[in-house]
Parts: C-alpha cells; sequence; structure tokens
C-alpha cells in the first residue's frame, strides 16, 4: 500500500512539475491553453498508468507491452514484422483478415507486395514451434487472407502488477503452504509445517527464491482464521506480484504416504500425485518438480557471448527432467542449446531422441550432425546412441528393416564405449526397436543386458523404463497376460515419479493384464491412471497409445459415449501430428461404426489402419488380426477373410511365434466355420487356445471355442466360461454365450432365416440366435460370437 500511493504522488509531483514549467516557458507569451495542458497532463498519467495486455494461446504468450513472444517460457527470435502480423490477428477475435487489409495495417502499404505476408507467416508459424504440414493456430483462408482460429485468453493486468510489482527476469519467489491432511498419528505432527522447511531447502539449491517458512506460516494461518487487522494485505500482496503458491495434501496407506501437490503458474496449472514410504522424501520430490517447471516457464535467456555459460546452467535442469521423466517439457530449452555452436553432445542427444519420438522430419538430419560431432570427439557412445535415435524414427516410417540394422550398429558402438552414461538407455531403446519390428528374441538378449546394467546403479526413472520394456516384450511373446497373474506389480519407482510418461505407459501395459486375466474393474481403474498421467506430463506418441488401449477396452464393453470421447481426444492438433495419428484415429471410428452396426464401413477403416500398424507389434496386438478377419465376415466379406488369413500365416513364417500362429489358426477356423465347416472349425480353435493359453487372445478365442462346442452337440456347461472372468458379464459376446449355455433345451429348436447346422445327438436342425441384452436381434451364422 506504501509503495502504491508513493507511486499515486510521484505521478501528481511530476504533473504539478510539468505545469509549473509550461507556464513558466509561456509567460512571455501569454498563459497556455487550458486544452494543451490537460492534454499533456494525460499523456503523462497515462504513461504511468499503461495497462499490460497479454495473450494465451496453447503453449505460448504474447506479451505486448514488452513485444515478446513466449513458448513454454522461453522467449523466442521474432521479426517486427512478424511480430505486429500476429498481435493484429489477436486482435480480430477470429475474423478473416484480407491481404490488402493486413498490407494496410502491418506495413502501411509501404509498397511491398503480398508475397511479404507468406514469409511472415512463416516466420511466424517458426517462432511459435509449429513444423509439418500442420498450421497451427493461423489458418490460411484460400483466395481471402488468414485468421487466428485458436482459442485464446485474453489478460489484461493493472497498473500495479505491471510497474511495480511486475516479475523481474529469473525465477520468481514461491510461497509454499503448510502440508493439509487428516494426520492423526502423533509421530506425523511435524509434518504440516516441517514439509515447507523440506521443500525450500530444495528450492533454494536449484536457484528458486522462496518465502520464508516463519512467513507463509503466518500468511496460511491469518488466511485461515479469518479477516483481522491486516490479514487481507498478505492475500492482496500475492495476487498483486503473481506469485506461485504451492498447495499440498499428505494422506496415508499403511506404511504408504501419497503428496498431492498443485500450483498455478501464469495461469497453468500445474501438479502431480507421487507415493513413497516418508513424507520428507516425498516433500523432495515435489520440490525438484516444482524448481523444474519454475525454472523453465522462467526460461534462461542467452545472450551474446554468453553461449558457454547458457549450456552449463541449461545441462542442470535438463538432467534433472530427465530424472523426473519430464525431458518433453524441456525441449524448448534443448532446442535453444542445440543452436548454439557451444552445445555439448549429451544435450543434442535428448534433443534428437525427443525429435524422433515426435516423428519431426528433422531427425534424420540432426542425428547426422550428432554423428559427425561425436567421430570428431572421438565419442562412439554419442554415435552409437545417435544412429538409435535414427532407428526409432525410421522404424515409425515403416523402414523396419533399416530400422533394426541401425539399432544393431547403434549397439555396438554403444558396448565398444561402456561403461558410459547412456549405456542402459541405448540397451532399453534398442530392445524397444528389436521389439516392435517383431525381433523379439534379439531384444530380450539386449534387455537381460539392460538389466543388469541397471541393477549396478539402479534410479527411478530406469527401474521403470525397464519395467516397461518387460512389459513390451512379454506383450509381444504373449506372454504379457500370464494366468498366474501379472509378471510383475507396478513398481514403486513408477508412484514416485507419479503422473508421467513413464507412468502411463506402464499402467496402460498392466492393464492388458488385467483385461487378460477377466478383471475388467481394474483394467478401468488402471486405464483411467494412465490416462491421467498421460494427460498431465505425457508425450504425443504416450497419449496416443493410451488412447489406443482404452478405446479398443470400451469398444468391447460397448461403450459408445467413452469410444466417442476416445475420438474426440485425438483431434487435438498436437495429437493428430503424432507418427500413426491418423492410423489409430482410422482404428477407433472403425471400432465405433462396428458397434453402430455398419460393418462394411468399418471394415474398410480398420483395414487402412492395419496397413500402418501391422507392422509394429507393440501397436498392433494379436486381437487386432482377429478383429479385422471378424469384420470381414461379419460384412459377408469372405475375401477379404482369407487375404488376412494368407497375411498372417506368412508372417509367422517368417518369424515363428506361437501367438502369431494361434491368432492364424483361430482366423482359419472362422472361415471354416462361415462356409458350414463347424467340426473342422473346432479342431483349429482346439489349437489355437492350447497354443494362446494365458494371454488375453486365449479369453476371446474361448467363446468361440465353447460356441462351436455347442453347435458339435458336445454339451458344455457354463462352467467352461469361468476362467474368462468378467468377460462374461463384460461383454455382449459373454452375455450372449453364457445365455445359449443356460438355455441350450430350447434354442436349437426355434426357426431361422438363414440356415446353420447344429450338430446334436440326434440330428441336424436349423436355428435361429435370439440377442441376449443388447438390440435387435443378432445372427451369428456366418461369425462366431467372440468379445473382439
Amino acid at each position: 500500500m506504501a509503495r502504491r500511493a508513493l507511486r499515486n504522488y510521484k505521478v501528481i509531483i511530476c504533473v504539478v512539475c510539468y505545469y509549473l514549467n509550461s507556464i513558466r516557458s509561456t509567460s512571455a507569451c501569454g498563459p497556455p491553453k487550458a486544452s494543451r495542458i490537460i492534454q499533456k497532463e494525460s499523456k503523462m498519467t497515462e504513461k504511468h498508468r499503461i495497462w499490460r495486455e497479454e495473450y494465451h494461446f496453447a503453449n505460448c504468450v504474447i506479451r505486448c507491452d514488452t513485444r515478446e513472444l513466449l513458448r513454454d517460457g522461453i522467449a523466442q527470435k521474432i521479426e517486427r514484422r512478424s511480430f505486429d502480423l500476429i498481435l493484429y490477428l489477436l486482435q480480430l477475435e477470429g475474423r478473416v483478415a484480407s491481404k490488402d487489409e493486413l498490407l494496410e495495417h502491418v506495413w502501411g502499404n509501404h509498397f511491398v507486395s503480398e508475397s511479404v505476408i507468406a514469409q511472415s507467416i512463416m516466420k511466424v508459424r517458426k517462432a511459435l514451434g509449429i513444423t509439418g504440414k500442420e498450421p497451427g493456430p493461423i489458418k490460411t483462408v484460400h483466395r481471402v487472407g488468414y485468421r487466428f482460429a485458436s482459442e485464446v485468453r485474453k489478460a489484461i493486468h493493472s497498473p500495479a502488477s505491471s510497474s511495480g510489482s511486475r516479475r523481474q527476469p529469473g525465477p520468481p519467489r514461491i510461497l509454499w503452504l503448510p502440508t493439509e491432511g487428516t494426520l492423526d498419528r502423533p509421530d506425523l505432527s511435524w509434518v504440516r509445517y516441517g514439509l515447507i522447511s523440506v521443500a525450500t531447502h530444495i528450492l533454494h539449491g536449484h536457484g528458486v527464491p522462496t518465502v520464508l517458512a516463519s512467513e507463509a506460516i503466518r500468511w496460511h494461518e491469518s488466511s485461515v482464521e479469518g479477516p483481522a487487522d491486516g490479514a487481507s494485505a498478505p492475500t492482496l500482496a500475492v495476487l498483486e506480484v503473481g506469485m506461485p503458491v504451492v498447495h499440498s495434501h499428505l494422506t496415508t496407506s499403511g506404511d504408504q504416504y501419497s503428496l498431492q501437490w498443485r500450483m498455478q503458474l501464469d495461469g497453468v496449472e500445474h501438479g502431480n500425485r507421487i507415493e513413497g514410504a516418508a513424507p520428507a522424501d516425498l516433500a523432495l520430490r515435489a520440490a525438484r518438480e516444482v524448481a523444474l517447471v519454475v525454472r523453465l516457464q522462467a526460461g534462461l535467456q542467452p545472450t551474446h557471448g554468453q553461449a558457454a555459460r547458457f549450456v552449463e546452467e541449461a545441462l542442470p535442469l535438463i538432467e534433472l527432467a530427465l530424472t523426473l521423466d519430464q525431458v518433453d517439457k524441456a525441449f524448448p530449452l534443448l532446442a535453444a542449446c542445440t543452436d548454439m555452436a557451444a552445445c555439448p553432445l549429451p544435450i543434442w542427444a535428448e534433443f534428437v531422441l525427443l525429435l524422433a519420438q515426435r516423428g519431426d522430419d528433422n531427425t534424420l538430419a540432426c542425428t547426422e550432425r550428432v554423428i559427425e560431432q561425436a567421430r570428431l570427439a572421438q565419442d562412439c557412445a554419442h554415435e552409437g546412441w545417435a544412429r538409435l535415435c535414427s532407428a526409432h524414427h525410421l522404424l515409425y516410417r515403416h523402414r523396419c528393416a533399416e530400422a533394426v540394422e541401425l539399432a544393431m550398429a547403434g549397439v555396438a558402438l554403444v558396448r565398444h564405449a561402456a561403461p558410459h552414461a547412456l549405456h542402459a538407455r541405448a540397451l532399453l531403446l534398442a530392445t524397444h526397436v528389436l521389439a516392435t519390428a517383431g525381433k523379439v528374441t534379439e531384444a530380450a538378449v539386449l534387455w537381460r543386458e539392460a538389466a543388469a546394467v541397471v541393477s549396478q546403479h539402479a534410479t527411478h526413472d530406469m527401474v521403470c523404463r525397464v519395467h516397461l520394456l518387460r512389459c513390451e516384450l512379454d506383450h509381444m511373446e504373449a506372454g504379457l497376460s500370464s494366468a498366474h497373474g501379472p509378471r510383475g506389480p507396478v513398481p514403486d519407482a513408477s508412484r514416485w515419479l507419479g503422473l508421467s510418461p513413464l507412468t502411463a505407459s506402464i499402467q496402460a501395459m498392466h492393464s492388458l493384464q488385467s483385461c487378460a486375466r477377466g478383471d475388467f474393474e481394474s483394467c478401468r481403474r488402471e486405464l483411467d491412471h494412465a490416462l491421467q498421467a498421460a494427460d498431465n506430463g505425457g508425450t504425443a506418441p504416450v497419449r496416443l497409445f493410451v488412447q489406443l488401449q482404452r478405446g479398443n477396452f470400451l469398444a468391447r464393453c460397448g461403450d459408445h459415449a467413452g469410444l466417442q470421447e476416445c475420438i474426440r481426444a485425438l483431434e487435438e492438433p498436437a495429437l493428430r501430428a503424432t507418427p500413426l495419428a491418423h492410423a489409430v484415429a482410422r482404428w477407433l471410428r472403425a471400432r465405433q461404426y462396428h458397434l453402430a452396426g455398419d460393418a462394411a464401413q468399418a471394415l474398410t477403416l480398420a483395414e487402412a489402419a492395419m496397413e500402418e500398424l501391422a507392422d509394429l507389434g507393440i501397436w498392433c496386438a494379436e486381437d487386432q488380426w482377429l478383429y479385422v478377419a471378424q469384420l470381414a465376415l461379419v460384412a459377408g466379406n469372405r475375401r477379404s477373410a482369407r487375404q488376412w488369413l494368407q497375411r498372417l500365416q506368412t508372417r509367422h513364417e517368417h518369424r515363428p511365434l506361437q501367438s502369431r500362429q494361434a491368432t492364424a489358426l483361430a482366423v482359419e477356423g472362422m472361415i471354416e466355420y462361415a462356409e458350414g465347416n463347424a467340426s473342422k472349425a473346432l479342431t483349429l480353435f482346439e489349437q489355437a487356445c492350447r497354443l494362446a493359453r494365458g494371454t488375453l487372445l486365449c479369453n476371446i478365442l474361448l467363446f468361440g471355442l465353447t460356441w462351436l462346442a455347442l453347435i458339435d452337440g458336445r454339451n458344455p456347461s457354463p462352467a467352461q466360461l469361468l476362467p474368462a472372468g468378467q468377460w462374461v458379464e463384460g461383454t455382449r459376446e459373454g452375455r450372449h454365450v453364457r445365455a445359449m449355455l443356460h438355455n441350450k433345451p430350447y434354442w436349437a429348436i426355434s426357426r431361422r432365416e438363414h440356415p446353420v447346422l447344429l450338430g446334436t445327438a440326434a440330428e441336424l436342425l436349423p436355428h435361429r440366435v435370439a440377442d441376449v441384452g443388447g438390440s435387435g436381434p443378432s445372427c451369428y451364422a456366418h461369425h462366431l460370437p467372440m468379445p473382439v
């Protein structure tokens, strides 16, 4: 309050002095005009009370007063005209601006051609971080002009916040409030206030200033107790300064603790939920993440001639982001470092991996640059790492043979340099490439080597990476979903990381385990947790993978609304630019059409999606091959079903796996059933179920096997479906087969429109299958009731 009053007095004094000077200077010419004095005074006072405008959209902020464009908190280089252009489009609030209008208002018609507009648009998109063919928020209206199409939030800051209270360059001061929670145990009485000191100590170590613990406690207690003399002053001060406030909540469950924290910084909500065995460790972990978020948001500003110092300050932040599995948030900082000649190879290594994971077109050019620098430095470890990143990029461009060759070459180089900081991560990256390309045996060898290296110096993030790759390998070998339960629980390290990309991927893989055991409740819970983790801090590929698994599960359950929600989520620009995004979208839309009863349209979309997904084992499980064959039979297209069978048989011959053989046998049995050879189909399904025992595929095949046994007159009992667990009640086909088993004395004698022969002990009878628990009749004359 005192500062504000002093500032107002300064303005008044300036106005009075200016008025006296004006009288003195014009005394010889007579008194000044009142209108001129008022105009001068208004201009002077306006200078001291300018309102600061900001435009927030996506991960960018446009600051009008300082003419800054911030992306992820880092100021971007942008020319004057380009800044004027984006600011003008923002001020139009979505209206289309013609080219003539832009030339007049931005360039002032200074004899320039329309080509300058396109050039400036390109520079603006580059500053916004838009790459590839995506137009980003600036949309081109053909033959008309341009408009800003993204959702924009306009923020207007008061004179108090824009002048005396504006945040200075560097990290803002953090107010860490006392920890909330119902902690009745006497040994935890220290937690409420004690964790503040723990957190502030870590924040100071990372260069983030904080409010003193005593001041934070006093501020918190005064706000809780209600209005008192001066009680509202701290609240106003915090709001004016824009000081980030960290709220935390601690809960207990046995000997485990869960700490949830949240903080709002520049209008963006940040937070996490982490678990561990000690409250102090959780506070340390939370404080490190808060420090990372604040430092990245404040941004390191490179100055001329200080490149080495800039990189030196950036390196600890990047290492911290890697340890917390938040390296994707440091991408703008990585990009700024790689623009400098002094950028070291460890920073380049993280940058090219992110490019490869994003499917960026510049990946191969950047990896070649890293290879060149590594050779000059005689650093074969980073040369091998660059080759592995190239392999990852080529893998998702469907150049699997080249990817496998590059991955093996990269691993050889990294092994030659071992021990090295990249050794274990390089082995795991190669494991992912080989497993996805179908080289499961070779990938398993690399995984065991990586696990041995990590066990010597285990960190939370590396433990999670090893566990995730084991899940992927088991998934490819069809051993993921063991009948004896999952191969291992979610590691404690994953709970320590909280809502991160690694956690999202692990939860998604464990949901497949639960689904295979017939535990749909756990599967749904794990998918929800995976989605929350992916949305909180997941990279685009991780979010895409989670949506794919979630959509498959919801489609099996017949959840139209949930499936539509998954499809809408894929429309986000960040996801649309991800490799395989279009394939996943087509796949889920095929699921949607199938639920709606349009099998022909569903088949068209599913076949188009499989052309992109078929070579990528992690993204294309065996049940997806089964689903396409089922769609073809439902649509009455046996020719398409036979073509998929041929591809399955060729795939198994090229790389023999039990799961692949089981899928091929099952599809062959489905075709035989459609052609009226139920006995032969039953024999094929018996073989397929033996090969797929203990997998998710086995539960699906069980319903087909039971149906065929019923058709063949073997009199199966409802107990035969017990191994499927909640697949029976949770899917439409499961409910149907169960009802048929309960009503088998009566269902075979009903009439039907399309004949199918039923083998019974006495004679062959026609039948009509009544739908149970669904909408309308469903005839399984030409396809089996399997919940694919």
